[in-house]
């Protein structure tokens, strides 16, 4: 009896362990956690970047730009080639047939009043020569160089500095194509505004 009594109380000390141990481990494992749910907030606005589409700039023929020690022509009857609309025809350079020794030979273009321009471009048939864009208030100068040096080749694109203005624009001829000694100009665009 004695036995079964000792037995009882273990069995009983065993239960109320149990029972203490379930109870600590309930309350342990019942701690909440707070779900918030996310805030809702309305879509962005997307801002639409529109480029401002490029506005072309109409040029006439003001004459060609040949200063000391040259003689003041270069094929001036050919300058409206270069702007009428008509890649077959061109403006082209005297033949250097013994080098080209002057800085340079260009032609003038009129804006038709002092403006920004932004970009032009210069259409070639003889791959070979190079050019810059130089701007000026005159016909007869002086002109302000506004763009790099560049080969002319196909179609090339001259931007213009940040702010170029003027009135009249002169394809500045620097180099001569090397195969044939002269440069021809099919025809050249200007466009308004900013390069970018």
């Amino acid at each position: 009896m004695l036995a079964t009594l000792a037995l009882v109380a273990f069995l009983g000390a065993i239960v109320l362990i149990a029972v203490a141990s379930r109870g600590s481990d309930s309350s342990s494992s019942s701690t909440t956690t707070t779900v918030r749910p996310a805030t809702s907030t309305s879509p962005a606005k997307v801002k639409t970047v529109r480029k401002a589409k490029a506005i072309r700039v109409p040029l006439a023929p003001a004459g060609v730009y040949d200063p000391p020690p040259g003689d003041g022509h270069e094929n001036d009857s050919q300058v409206p080639n270069a702007v009428d609309g008509d890649p077959a025809t061109s403006w082209s350079t005297e033949h250097y047939t013994h080098g080209f020794s002057k800085e340079g030979v260009g032609i003038v273009l009129d804006v038709g009043t002092s403006r920004l321009i932004g970009r032009v471009l210069v259409g070639t048939d003889v791959a070979g020569s190079r050019a810059e864009i130089r701007l000026g208030d005159t016909p007869t100068g002086p002109f302000r160089l506004v763009s790099e040096n560049q080969l002319l080749d196909g179609t090339t694109a001259f931007g213009l500095d940040k702010g170029a203005t003027g009135r009249f624009l002169v394809v500045w001829i620097t180099q001569m194509s090397p195969s044939l000694g002269e440069a021809h100009v099919t025809e050249v665009r200007a466009f308004a505004g900013p390069s970018s």
